[in-house]
């Protein structure tokens, strides 16, 4: 009786442990579930329970880790973050627009592609 509690229990430690540290992280309850849903369901099912336990360890880490980088840090991370995305979101856009992709393809490339 008690393996079946401690089976019960553990992952639903884990779920807890880290849905509260994505939360805090993202801030998002939804990812954060959808997150914690995974080592949960690896541990009851009782597979993978290393993978999960990891997973619930490195989120924790990377939790702490967060809570104690001072706010200037923050704030620079935040700002690298939203520029690394608007460049990433400009690249995609231009892929997406054949028009603005064949402006910077080089007459030279292009008779490379030919090929």
């Amino acid at each position: 009786m008690e393996r079946y509690i401690v089976r019960f229990i553990k992952p639903v430690s884990l779920a807890v442990i880290t849905f509260f540290s994505v939360y805090f992280l993202t801030g998002s309850s939804f990812i954060g579930l959808a997150v914690s849903s995974i080592p949960l369901l690896l541990g009851w099912l009782g597979i993978m329970e290393m993978f999960a336990y990891g997973m619930a360890a490195t989120v924790f880490i990377f939790a702490v880790i967060w809570a104690v980088v001072p706010v200037g840090m923050k704030s620079f991370v935040g700002t690298q973050a939203t520029a690394f995305a608007e460049e990433l979101r400009r690249e995609a856009d231009k892929g997406m627009n054949p028009q603005d992709a064949n402006k910077t393809v080089k007459d030279g490339d292009k008779s490379m592609a030919v090929r």
